[in-house]
């Protein structure tokens, strides 16, 4: 869940294949889950997930998106010389068994930091070029994520098993203390937490190991 200070991990799947299968699935259980616990406003998905069954699967589960995209010639090919944004109607199709199409809106907004490169989305969201940025900036968000799982790191025990059942167990306890963490500081700070959490991560920690739960 991104939200400034409150990035919560309502869940934890574990996946066996990287396929569009096993894909389209856990976007389906992580969503439904998701729906448990919070209003969804959108779904932000990396380029890992640009496949159509995914997409796909966004449709069926009636949810608002964005999804990174890694662009094709024919999707580069829309743009115009020193455009700023592309909007366009697009049609994302496999034409390998199992086949599916799905219609998309796909933009591009120019890259932060790199010249001449753009940055590309598929979404089923209503946007025109003058909101275009405002889209791609609000999906930056997303990598609130990123810094959630140096964060779990944090609380992540070291282990030289190979153990798959071990691993997975640590790394669930983590993000339980992470969960924790995070509630510690919205109560601290009784109400938004600033963007820099009043109760570090080290000092957290410090503080469960010296609990005596006896």
């Amino acid at each position: 869940m991104v939200a400034p200070g409150t990035r919560f991990t309502l869940a934890v799947l574990p996946m066996e294949a990287n396929d569009f299968r096993a894909k389209r699935e856990a976007v389906r259980i992580l969503i439904e889950t998701a729906r448990e616990y919070v209003s969804i406003r959108q779904v932000y998905l990396d380029r890992g997930f640009y496949q159509v069954h995914v997409v796909a699967e966004l449709e069926r589960l009636e949810v608002d998106y964005l999804v990174r995209v890694r662009p094709s010639k024919g999707m580069k090919d829309r743009l115009s010389a020193g455009a700023e944004t592309v909007v366009d109607e697009y049609l994302m199709q496999r034409k390998r068994k199992p086949t599916a199409t799905v219609a998309v809106t796909v933009f591009a907004v120019p890259h932060r930091s790199s010249e001449d490169e753009y940055v590309w989305f598929v979404t089923n969201l209503a946007i025109e070029a003058s909101s275009a940025r405002a889209y791609a900036t609000a999906f930056r968000r997303r990598w609130g994520i990123e810094t959630s799982y140096r964060q779990i790191g944090d609380f992540l025990p070291r282990t030289s098993s190979p153990t798959f059942s071990v691993r997975l167990f640590y790394f669930l306890f983590a993000v339980t203390l992470y969960n924790l963490w995070i509630l510690a500081n919205i109560l601290i700070s009784d109400g938004p937490v600033p963007t820099k959490p009043p109760l570090s991560t080290k000092i957290f920690r410090t503080f469960v190991l010296s609990t005596d739960y006896g």
